[in-house]
């Protein structure tokens, strides 16, 4: 399965670069920042979920809205690389709450592998493939 990692470079240092160096090798994670996928306008193709890192997520969410890329980005299932667990809703995601599951980028690759695995066999709940598009 294909990730995308939404995360600006600004906060790519620390434990999330642990996050992105300790993923499963049996998926593959694209690091993306907010400004390629403003200037892209699309995510790459085959992208099974998008992995927001929440200070990128919260700080460009008005941006990504102004340029109609919401529709892109509520298409996929959401997860959500945050130390905190649970805080306040992510901006524009009321009423999607309980739709995204939450990463720890400090858990350890093994605990990331369950957690990875269990975000592939079950999305977050409610989360529906557009219609044709779910693989049997």
């Amino acid at each position: 399965m294909k990730f995308v990692f939404l995360c600006d470079a600004n906060y790519l240092k620390g434990d999330l670069v642990n996050f992105v160096n300790n993923f499963p090798t049996n998926h593959e994670l694209v690091t993306m920042t907010s400004d390629d996928l403003l200037q892209s306008k699309s995510v790459i193709e085959g992208t099974f979920a998008i992995l927001a890192e929440r200070a990128t997520w919260q700080k460009n969410f008005s941006l990504f809205r102004y340029f109609g890329l919401l529709p892109l980005l509520e298409v996929l299932p959401l997860g959500v690389v945050s130390r905190g667990r649970r805080g306040e809703p992510l901006k524009g995601r009321s009423q999607n709450r309980n739709q995204e599951i939450y990463f720890n980028p400090s858990a350890s690759p093994e605990e990331l592998y369950l957690q990875v695995d269990k975000f592939v066999a079950a999305p977050p709940s409610g989360f529906t493939y557009p219609r044709g598009s779910r693989r049997v």
